[in-house]
Parts: structure tokens; C-alpha cells; sequence
């Protein structure tokens, strides 16, 4: 056994895992005709070969052979039934590269596996990383030999690990998979016949002409080409068969002639065989004295020197199975030192099969448990709990997960424990509460939907004995089980009182890592059962301040996406916003699991979609698909979610038909869309919907379904919810009554909890309800309550703000004057129009000028560039790129006439506006006052949006986040900001010098946002993302030399010349199109890559790289 210090490892590993079992070259024969037929050289630009055959038909030499033949390096990996574990498998793929390439390293993923807590969601993360740094390291081609497949032919996480290396890993690096079955992989590269050579059975089988060369060359017999017929006739060609039968020691020198009583010779073939051979020709050799003793170790599948001294009660018993590996007597070193050994594998069951005959099933297990003992001093501790398991001392290894359960979950080795407990009866497992409560939590992260029944088992018996501890930790998962799977809150709530008992009681003797999962399930129950944010205040501070205290940065992104959801529910967006930057901070952490990052995510939809930011919502569930597999999306709380919020957005856009669309998609799409709570929230919101489309029979009849399961399950966040759709339904069904009723229980479950956000939800549908059913003056108050708390909270939207109930709503609120300011702000952003002071709508008049130039009245185009006279446009340009888009009469006559008198002027001023108003008069419906004037000698613009000052506002408003280090909100302003760039204001249209430098300073905002978000990226290990940033900024401002400088560093700190020099050419061709001369040009990139250098190589501490 190698342990976690020799291997480099955190694991402890078998002493072979990266070592080819010794082949003596003398005794083997060489496959040259396979090697050139099957194997040639140009195999080279195969990704995988795979040799499929028989136990004992010579695959490992065969690969050796290949390896050795063609000089190929390599590296060797035995797998093991240790494999199963998917973790383990990494850590020991990374040790191997380290001992083979002494200066090979891969620091980020050497420092997950030690210090972090890995799930399945970060296995493909985990291996990226590792492929990334052996891609950097390789300078040939290299060979990852995987031997004995088939020992992990049921392991699905492995087996999903492995077909992600041979899809993804870089072309230097090849694959030999040797199995005995056939792979239980189906990744696209063994799909590929191009990319794979495939060798079988059949083609390892030894021909006549083999069989000769074998015992003539090897075995150094001779034989006719009629014995050589006969033999293969025998054995099919089956190598092991031939070789064991014409062992020095065997005695069957002519194994295949005919017997004495003129019987036929039989097919040498099968285990049968075998067995028999090692009873007849081999045990019989070893001296009587020691059969005893390999009857003990036959039940050991590594035998280290000191064990087999112990167990045998011989002294230097290592010198008896080095004399026997040396004499070839099925005995194996694993190791150069000689310290650790094995048993050939049909030996092995030879002797297990003998010693069954010799000891009791007592016996057998003192054996298995003086090798548990021994693994337990040496703190290998799961090798210790499988040899209790293989000796049936359940009660050893109850006491073992008792002590140190949580340990072995937080270094990694979850699913190497479940395994064994995986291998327990149900019936037996039962009798044993911690085994019981492992069996379910180790599931946690793997198959969570099937953990209940487990801690409801352990919970009844850790009752019984009153362990506290136990009981407290089952109670902790029944509700994060409720929370997370289920969604019965209802159930969940029953559980908080007594588990918040126990917690209180034993807080004191309670080790860390049990009090942080506690208060932290305690917390997320009483925010989401029960909505008493004072005690899930209370007990996340005491998970905070814990996790902190050890630094788990696991626990800490655990924690912090609870407070923050108590925090974002309650309507404290202050509180909540300074979480969301911590949680941003975690999110780049990569000691953060991919589950917690998942539920980070999960947080963001929330409140974005509570912002109506569906731009950025749609950033953040694109983020989710493409960093995990959708299918394991699908089977989270998150996917349901992205319908359910999702439509929300549609329903605030006014696109009602989408969001119907997407929230049908969401039944049945995912195994928790179809639980009561997610059930019920769906149903809610395609009532709604229906209520918009005028369909009230079907409206009414899915809200009362929604309503029953709402019941069911509880929640009162939810129901309050669930109460202000259903009021804003009755509403708009003519069923005033059951609104009024709605729409109070729901103010009366918001202010109850408290939460801010749910008041203005109920207020808004609330005082619709009343301008429907008893005219404005009755709306007044809920609409003025409800203004004043968004504007003073924060808020621009909620949950079930639609255009027809908004516009009417806010044209209310201007007529009577009510937030008149604040309400116009969210008529413009959210509406596109505006309300005179009579409450009348003004269509806002859009205005896109990055890239091209275009007038538009909601969906009419107004006017493009070719419809206007140079001079009108030059005129327009004057207007829009005005500070506030207010310009003096007397400034654009100097402007656009110079030279003329200023009566001259002012004439020509006249006629020109008077045309352009004309002009854009010709569109119906638009109303020329309405958006351009003038006031005291001043020309004015009114009414308006335009693409370039939206870009400037929300870049400029991410650059002041960015300073204040709020990198979560910078990004989403940023991201908002790109979505308006189209490109720099089109140079034929304008020709103004106030135009041009109002593009200057566009491009300047762009280029100064871009360094410093890609910049931030690329020192919080996001590369990637940086790199993907400043190519889209580049495909629209070839010519930013900044950013050509950034991109062309990272590529050199990436090592990735090819596609540094590829940044390069471009920047050449943009120059060339801009007419640069050569040496301008070559002085240019010469700057680049003296800068991109020595942000890579001569970078201060603190720089991007």
C-alpha cells in the first residue's frame, strides 16, 4: 500500500497502481506479426486502443510489448476496485503524472483534492484542470495505459470520468484499455472507428506457427508442427492455458499427447482447469509447514511483509515470498523494496477455496480483522473499514464512521465508504445507526431523492439509545431533505422544534462540523417552512461565524447562500447585496464545490428575476448549462426554477404567449418540477397567464389546483405568493370579492413574515384590483404605499408586473401625482413610454445609433440615415449628443454655419428643423411636439431613449461598482452595457466635431470597462471567460490596442502560441485596412508583444495575470 505521503497523494493507494507487472522479456514471446498487423506505428493516430480478451491471454504483456516496441513513453495505471471511487481515481492519475514527470504540476487540482470538498458536479471541473496542465506540460505524444477495466465495469461516475478524458483530452495523449469485458463506456470517441484500434479474444490467440516459436525460443522445448496443431487444437491458442501446463515444475511436459487409455486429449481451457493444476502441480511443492499460512494470506489481496508476519507468526516471512516470486511460484512483488506482495489471482482462489476447508468462518474473519487493525494503526482508515466489512464486524465499523464519519466526508472519500456500505444488506445495515445515517448522507450529492428512509431508520434507532448527536444530525437531513427534494415544508416544519432542542441542548460537546450542518438545515427550515427570519437569523449567524472560524470554504458558500436568501426574501436588498458580493467571491473559489457554486446560481435567478434583469437571468442560467451537464441540472431544485422565474420575466415584458410556452415545458421536465411545491408554483403562474389571455374558466380552474397543493405543503413565503396571483386572477376574472379576500391574506402573510418585496407585490395587485372594480380614486392609497416602498427599497419591479396593469397603474400614479418622478422613471425603463401630466401615454421615441443609425416608434421605423439630408442629420446629432439633449439655438448655428450672419443663420435654422420635423412627422401616430422642441432659444429633445446613453449609463455605473470591489453587480451592469454596443457610431452618418468626440469617449468607456472586468477575470482564475470577453469587444473595435495587448498576454500565459500569433494577425490586418504603413504597423505589434510580456513574465504581484 502506498500512503498518502509516498504517492504525493492525499489517498492512500494499492503499491502497484502505477507500475506494469514485472514481465520477464526471456519468458515471453514477442507478437511481432500482431504488433505490425494490429499495432503498426501509423496506430499513432489512433486516440485509443483497446485489447478485449480472456483472463490469462497475455493482454498486459501484449501492451508492454507495444509500448516498448515502438518506443513509445507512457505511463501505467492500474485499476483497482479502489476506482469505483471517482475522486480516488483523480488523485492517483495526478500522482502518477507526478512520479513519472517529476516536474509536471498541476497546483490548482493538487489543491482541491487536499483541501476541498469534491462532489460529482465537480468531476469534469476537476479533470479539466488536470488535462489543461498535462496539455501545457507535454512536448510528445504520450501513452495513459488503464489495465483491468473490467474490475470497474459498473462504477458509473468513473466510467462517465474516463469517457470525459477521452473526449476532451489534448492531442498529445493517447489511451491502451485493457480489459477482460467488454468497457461499459459510450463516449463519442470510442463511437468513432477512425480514432480507436480494437483488438479481441481471437486476435491475442496464438497461432501454430506462435506455439512453436513459444516453445522453442521460450520454453526452449522443441515440438513438431503436429504438436504445435494439437496444442492449439487444446487451448484455442489460450496463452495462460499453454504456458501454466508447461511449467518447469508442472510435470506435464507433453501435455498434449495422447493419455494412457487411448482417450482423446481435452480442451485446456476455463478456471476449472486451473484450479486442479494448482492442486495437482503447484501447492504440492510448497512445503507442508507453510500451507497453513497461505490459507491466511489467500484472504488478503495486498500482503505487506510485516502483515504476513503477523498473521502467520513467522518471522521474516517477507524472505519466504520474495524466494517464491524469484522461483516464479504465482507469488508477485508490488514494489522495488520488496515489502508488499500479492497472489496470482487463480492461486489466490485456489488457496481461499482450500482454506475453506481447513478454517471456520471465525477463523476467516480474525483474519480480516487482524488486517483491519493493522490499516487502523497506520490511519488508512477505509482500507481498515473494508476488511471489517469483508470480516462481518459491522459493530467495528459503526464505531469507526461514529468517530471520525465526518473526516472521511470532508477529505473526499464518500464514495469509496458507500461502496461498502453499499455492499451491507439492507436488513443488516438497519441494525446499525451510523452505518444507517452514512448510507443516506454519503447519497447527498449522487442520488439525494432515495436518502429519507435512511435517516428515518438511524433517526428511530439513535432515539432508542438516546445519542443525541445522531438524532440531531438525521433531523438536520429530514429537513434539508424537505427543503431541497421534497418540498413538503409542512412535514419539514414538524421537525424544526425538537432538532433546535437538541442543538441548544448539545452545543457545548458538539464538534464544529455537526453544529455548522445543523444550524445551517436549522436556518434554511425556519426561512422557507416557517418564514421566522428572526431565528433563521439567528442560527445562520451561528453557521456563518463557525465556518469561518475553520475556513471551510465549502461551509462558507453553504451558509452564505442561506443567509442570503433570508436576507433577499425578507426585502432587505442593502443586507442583501453585500451577500451576494460574498457569495461572488466563493463563486471563484475553487475550494467551492459545483453544488455549492449551483445553489449560488440559484440565488442570483431569484433575484434577478425578482429585478426583472432578464438579460443577466439568462447570462446566469446559460452559466449553470455550461458548466454542468444539463441532465444533472435537470435533476437539481434549479431546474424548475428556471421556468418558473423565467416566465416571470416574459410576463413583465409583455410576452405573455413565451411565457406560457416556457412554463408548459416545465411539467414533467424534471423529477422535481413534479413535487407539490414546484407543482404548485407553476400551476400559479399559468393561471396567471391564462388571466392575461382573457381565458378565465381555465385561469380560475388552475389557480384552485394550485391552491390545493399550496395547502398541502405550506410555506408561507409561498402561499403569499400563491395569494397575490390568485387575488391579481379574481381580479382581472371580475371576481372582486374573492380578490379582496386574496389580495388581504396575501398583506397579511407578507407583513407577518416580514418582507418588503411581498407587500409591494400584494399592494400593486392590490390597488389594480380596486381601480378595476371601484375606479381610481379607490386605488390611491395601495398605489402610493406601494411606489414609495419600491423607490425607497430599491425596487424597480416584482413578481406579476404585467404592461396593461403597470401602464395603468403609473399613468394613475402621474395624474394624481404619487411618486410622479420615480413613476415616470418606471414607465420609461420598463414601459418604453412616458405619461403627461394627465396621465396620457407618450410612446418613447428610440433612437440606435451604435453601428447604425435608426429612428423607431416602438415597432415603426421612423427614419433611417439614407431618409435624412446631411444636414438634418448633422442637426439630429447636435441634439442627441447634447448634454441632457438640450442645445442653444446659437450653438448650432455655429456650428453648422460658421459663416454666415446670425440672421442668415437663425433662417437657415428655421428651415432646416422645420424640414426635419416635417420629415419625421410623416410617421402616423408621432407627434412632433411630443418629443422635439424649443424653449427659449433652446432646442430640446424630449421623450426618448437611445442605445448609446444606455450603454454609457450602465458601463459607467459598472465602473463605480467595480472601484468599490462589487464585482457581481459591476459584472451584470457591464453585461448590460455590452448588449447595447453594436459598434461605434457609423462614421458616413455624422460628421460633426461634437459627434466624433462623443464616439471617443463611447469607445473610451468601452475600452476602460473591458480591461478592467477582463482584468479581474484573469486574476480570479477565470481566463477563459477574459479571453471570450475581449474577442467579442474585438470582432466590433479591431483597432483597441489595450485589449489586442491584454488578449495576446493571456494567450502567452495560457501557452498557446498559435492562437497568441493569431491575435497578432488580426491586429496586422485591421492596421493594413486602415491604411498604416508597414513600419507604423510592425512598430505596433512590436509594443504588443513587448507589453503582453511583461505582463506575463515581469508582472508584479498585483497584476492581470
Amino acid at each position: 500500500m502506498l500512503e498518502s505521503h509516498e504517492n504525493g497523494s492525499p489517498f492512500s493507494m494499492p503499491s502497484n497502481k502505477f507500475y506494469p507487472p514485472h514481465i520477464d522479456q526471456s519468458q515471453s514471446l514477442l507478437r511481432t506479426s500482431l504488433l505490425t498487423t494490429k499495432l503498426p506505428r501509423t496506430i499513432k493516430a489512433k486516440k485509443a486502443v483497446i485489447v478485449e480478451a480472456q483472463a490469462g491471454q497475455g493482454k498486459t504483456t501484449l501492451v508492454s510489448q507495444f509500448l516498448a516496441y515502438n518506443g513509445y513513453d507512457y505511463i501505467w495505471y492500474q485499476v483497482g476496485p479502489e476506482d469505483a471511487d471517482p475522486i480516488l481515481m483523480l488523485a492517483s492519475l495526478l500522482a502518477d503524472f507526478t512520479l513519472r514527470f517529476p516536474d509536471f504540476q498541476s497546483p490548482q487540482l493538487a489543491n482541491i483534492l487536499s483541501e476541498g470538498e469534491i462532489g460529482p458536479l465537480d468531476l469534469k471541473r476537476c479533470a479539466n484542470l488536470l488535462l489543461s496542465d498535462i496539455d501545457a506540460f507535454l512536448t510528445k505524444d504520450l501513452y495513459v495505459v488503464f489495465d483491468d477495466l473490467h474490475l470497474i465495469s459498473g462504477a458509473t461516475l468513473t466510467n462517465s470520468l474516463l469517457e470525459h478524458f477521452l473526449d476532451t483530452s489534448p492531442p498529445r495523449l493517447h489511451f491502451v484499455l485493457s480489459t477482460r469485458h467488454p468497457l461499459d463506456m459510450k463516449c463519442k470517441t470510442l463511437r468513432d472507428g477512425n480514432k480507436i484500434s480494437y483488438l479481441q479474444t481471437s486476435d491475442l490467440a496464438l497461432n501454430r506457427h506462435e506455439i512453436e516459436e513459444l516453445f522453442s525460443n521460450v520454453l526452449e522445448k522443441n515440438i513438431t508442427p503436429q504438436d504445435a496443431l494439437d496444442i492449439h487444437r487444446i487451448t484455442n491458442g489460450w496463452i495462460m492455458g499453454i504456458v501454466l501446463a508447461s511449467h518447469p515444475i508442472s510435470g506435464r511436459s507433453r501435455f498434449w499427447q495422447m493419455p494412457q487409455g487411448g482417450a482423446s486429449a481435452q480442451p485446456l481451457s476455463g478456471q476449472g482447469h486451473m484450479l486442479d493444476y494448482f492442486q495437482d502441480e503447484i501447492f504440492d511443492k510448497i512445503p507442508n509447514e507453510l500451507h497453513l499460512p497461505f490459507f491466511k494470506l489467500s484472504f488478503i489481496s495486498e500482503i505487506p511483509i510485516d502483515l504476513a508476519g503477523h498473521l502467520t507468526g513467522i518471522d521474516k516471512f517477507g524472505d519466504i515470498l520474495s524466494n517464491l516470486a524469484r522461483e516464479n511460484f504465482f507469488v508477485y512483488s508490488l514494489n522495488d523494496r520488496h515489502s508488499v506482495f500479492r497472489l496470482h489471482h487463480f492461486f489466490q482462489e485456489f488457496l481461499q477455496l482450500q482454506a475453506k476447508r481447513y478454517l471456520e468462518d471465525q477463523d476467516i474473519n480474525a483474519i480480516f480483522t487482524q488486517e483491519a487493525e493493522y490499516y487502523l494503526e497506520r490511519d488508512l482508515v477505509e482500507k481498515a473499514l473494508s476488511s471489517y466489512r469483508k470480516g462481518g464486524n459491522y459493530q467495528a465499523m459503526e464505531t469507526i464512521l461514529q468517530a471520525r464519519g465526518m473526516e472521511l466526508v470532508a477529505k473526499n472519500r464518500t464514495l469509496t465508504i458507500l461502496t461498502l456500505l453499499d455492499s451491507i444488506p439492507k436488513d443488516t445495515l438497519y441494525q446499525y445507526s451510523w452505518l444507517t445515517f452514512y448510507a443516506g448522507f454519503l447519497r447527498n450529492d449522487y442520488a439525494p431523492h432515495v436518502t429519507l428512509p435512511f435517516y428515518e431508520k438511524a433517526k428511530e434507532t439513535f432515539v432508542e439509545k438516546g445519542d443525541d448527536t445522531g438524532e440531531l444530525l438525521c433531523l438536520s437531513q429530514m429537513i434539508y431533505f424537505h427543503f431541497v427534494i421534497s418540498g413538503q415544508y409542512r412535514i419539514g416544519s414538524q421537525l424544526l422544534p425538537r432538532a433546535a432542542e437538541l442543538l441548544n441542548k448539545n452545543e457545548a460537546a458538539l464538534p464544529d462540523a455537526v453544529k455548522i450542518v445543523a444550524a445551517r438545515n436549522l436556518a434554511s427550515g425556519y426561512c422557507f417552512f416557517n418564514s421566522e427570519m428572526d431565528k433563521a437569523q439567528n442560527y445562520i449567524s451561528i453557521a456563518n461565524g463557525l465556518a469561518g472560524r475553520q475556513n471551510s470554504r465549502n461551509f462558507l458558500a453553504s451558509t452564505r447562500f442561506i443567509q442570503g436568501y433570508i436576507d433577499l426574501l425578507s426585502g432587505n436588498l442593502p443586507k442583501f447585496l453585500r451577500e451576494a458580493e460574498a457569495c461572488y467571491s466563493l463563486m471563484n473559489d475553487p475550494l467551492v464545490g459545483m453544488s455549492n457554486k449551483l445553489t449560488i446560481r440559484i440565488l442570483y435567478l431569484c433575484y434577478l428575476s425578482m429585478q426583472g434583469d432578464f438579460l443577466n437571468f439568462r447570462g446566469h442560467q446559460l452559466a449553470i448549462q455550461d458548466s454542468i451537464d444539463q441532465t444533472v441540472v435537470d435533476q437539481t431544485i434549479a431546474a424548475p426554477y428556471f421556468y418558473v422565474w423565467g416566465a416571470s420575466c416574459f410576463f413583465s415584458m409583455g410576452q405573455t404567449a413565451k411565457a406560457m410556452e416556457l412554463l408548459e415545458k416545465g411539467f414533467g421536465i424534471t423529477s422535481t418540477a413534479s413535487t407539490s411545491h414546484m407543482h404548485s408554483q407553476l400551476l400559479q403562474w399559468l393561471a396567471y397567464g391564462a388571466a392575461l389571455q382573457n381565458d378565465t374558466d381555465k385561469a380560475l380552474s388552475l389557480i384552485t389546483e394550485s391552491a390545493t397543493l399550496r395547502a398541502q405543503v405550506g410555506g408561507p413565503f409561498y402561499e403569499a405568493v400563491q395569494a397575490t396571483l390568485a387575488g391579481g386572477i379574481y381580479a382581472r376574472s371580475g371576481k372582486f370579492k374573492e380578490a379582496h379576500d386574496a389580495l388581504n391574506h396575501a398583506l397579511t402573510l407578507a407583513e407577518s413574515i416580514p418582507s418588503t418585496f411581498l407587500k409591494i407585490c400584494a399592494l400593486m395587485q392590490r390597488s389594480y384590483y380596486k381601480l378595476l372594480a371601484e375606479g381610481a380614486e379607490s386605488s390611491l392609497d395601495d398605489l402610493d404605499t406601494a411606489l414609495s416602498l419600491m423607490k425607497n427599497s430599491g425596487y424597480t419591479h416584482f413578481w406579476g408586473w404585467e404592461p396593461t396593469m403597470m401602464g395603468r397603474l403609473l399613468a394613475t400614479a402621474v395624474r394624481f401625482d404619487i411618486e410622479k418622478s420615480f413613476a415616470q422613471m418606471l414607465a420609461r425603463r420598463r414601459l418604453r413610454k412616458n405619461f403627461t401630466d394627465d396621465g396620457e401615454p407618450v410612446t418613447l421615441l428610440n433612437f440606435s445609433l451604435l453601428d447604425n443609425f435608426q429612428l423607431s416608434l416602438g415597432d415603426t421605423v421612423v427614419c433611417r440615415a439614407k431618409d435624412l439630408t446631411p444636414s438634418q442629420r448633422e442637426l439630429l446629432g447636435l441634439l442627441i449628443t447634447a448634454k441632457g439633449q438640450r442645445i442653444s439655438q446659437e450653438r448650432v448655428q455655429l456650428e453648422l454655419w460658421p459663416d454666415n450672419t446670425p440672421e442668415n443663420a437663425r433662417k437657415s435654422f428655421d428651415t432646416l428643423l422645420t424640414r426635419l420635423r416635417k420629415e419625421l412627422s410623416k410617421t402616423e401616430n408621432l407627434q412632433i411636439r411630443d418629443y422635439i422642441f424649443m424653449q427659449k432659444g433652446i432646442l430640446c429633445l424630449t421623450n426618448y431613449q437611445m442605445d448609446s446613453l444606455q450603454f454609457s449609463e450602465s458601463a459607467r455605473q459598472g465602473l463605480v461598482l467595480s472601484k468599490n470591489s462589487d464585482w457581481w453587480q459591476a459584472g451584470n451592469a457591464f453585461n448590460q452595457a455590452l448588449s447595447f454596443w453594436k459598434g461605434a457610431l457609423p462614421e458616413d452618418t455624422f460628421k460633426s466635431e461634437q459627434v466624433l468626440n462623443y464616439n471617443d469617449q463611447l469607445v473610451s468607456i468601452l475600452t476602460e470597462f473591458t480591461t478592467a472586468w477582463a482584468t479581474h477575470m484573469a486574476e480570479t482564475g477565470r481566463g477563459p471567460e477574459a479571453i471570450s470577453l475581449i474577442e467579442r469587444v474585438l470582432r466590433m473595435n479591431t483597432l483597441e490596442e489595450q485589449l489586442v495587448t491584454i488578449l495576446y498576454a493571456l494567450h502567452i500565459n495560457n501557452n498557446s502560441p498559435i492562437k497568441a500569433k493569431e491575435t497578432l494577425e488580426r491586429y496586422r490586418l485591421a492596421l493594413i485596412k486602415v491604411d498604416y504603413s508597414p513600419e507604423e504597423i510592425e512598430s505596433f505589434l512590436q509594443d504588443v508583444m513587448e507589453e503582453g510580456r511583461k505582463m506575463v513574465f515581469g508582472k508584479p504581484a498585483n497584476t492581470i495575470l
